[in-house]
């Protein structure tokens, strides 16, 4: 028969203290061993690793299935990754951060434009396509004025040698700190005949104006078809003879067009014009 023997009063809170802090003890070593790893969604990781590419392009790869976690295609962009996992992107880099680098780049070539050296601005910067093409051409300098905010391409927002100026219509850009060499306008919902004047206001006497001309946000609400699509032939035509006279009545001599090797938003065709400013006689 086991005896029980009474506990004073100094053991028994001896052992209770005990029990306290040994269970004390085994929640922080519980707690300690499943603190959760940070997750963040795959497109915000791979923007963060992989800077030199847009938003754009990383969630195409991912949907493409071009973006591997861990060694394993993830094809949402949506998904919880960790911070420690592996993420790599199997995919063909693109000359420029957008596809709208590739039109630019056609009218430097058709026109003979020399970029080497000059000072630029960009309008209609969205993500950096014209300027990330204008810098690879061996602009000095670029200013990129858009009236969004944080569409640019890391890439772009972080080369010293260009002026990022968001929040911005370009029609009420009343100067910068420089005249520039070059204008290059990609601009949406706003005809180029409305900013020329601010436009002209920057540019220097001398000094080349390469435009992209988009239909649908050109020509009237009847000749805009359904989704946006201007398909007539001769609504470009009209839109691109209104443009280039209006755009020469600011005192700029045309030295062509070309129409865009790529098509616009819903397919839309555009076109790209170069314009020579026309010096002032002293």
């Amino acid at each position: 028969m086991a005896l029980r023997l009474p506990l004073s009063r100094s053991s028994a809170t001896s052992i209770f203290s005990s029990s306290i802090h040994s269970t004390r003890f085994l929640l922080a070593k519980s707690e300690k061993i499943h603190l959760p790893k940070k997750k963040k969604r795959l497109d915000e990781v791979c923007l963060e690793r992989y800077q030199q590419y847009s938003r754009t392009f990383i969630q195409s790869w991912i949907l493409q299935g071009k973006v591997l976690v861990d060694g394993r295609v993830v094809s949402k962009a949506g998904t919880p990754v960790s911070d420690k996992s592996v993420v790599e992107i199997k995919a063909v880099v693109p000359k420029y951060v957008c596809r709208a680098g590739y039109k630019l780049e056609a009218a430097i070539e058709e026109f003979g434009v020399d970029v080497v050296g000059k000072v630029a601005l960009d309008s209609g910067l969205s993500t950096g396509g014209f300027t990330d093409c204008l810098l690879q051409h061996g602009a000095s300098y670029v200013y990129g004025v858009d009236v969004g905010y944080g569409q640019v391409a890391e890439k772009i927002r972080q080369d010293e040698r260009v002026g990022v100026i968001e929040r911005t219509n370009l029609r009420y850009l009343s100067e910068l700190p420089q005249l520039v060499d070059l204008v290059t306008l990609d601009l949406s919902f706003i005809s180029i005949l409305l900013v020329m004047p601010a436009v002209v206001n920057v540019m220097k006497s001398e000094s080349t104006l390469i435009t992209l001309v988009k239909p649908q946000f050109e020509a009237r609400k009847s000749q805009v078809g359904g989704g946006g699509v201007v398909r007539d032939p001769q609504v470009h035509q009209e839109v691109l003879d209104r443009i280039i006279k209006g755009v020469e009545d600011f005192g700029f001599h045309s030295k062509g067009w070309i129409e865009s090797p790529i098509k616009g938003a819903e397919g839309n065709t555009e076109f790209l014009v170069c314009f020579q400013r026309i010096p002032k006689a002293t």
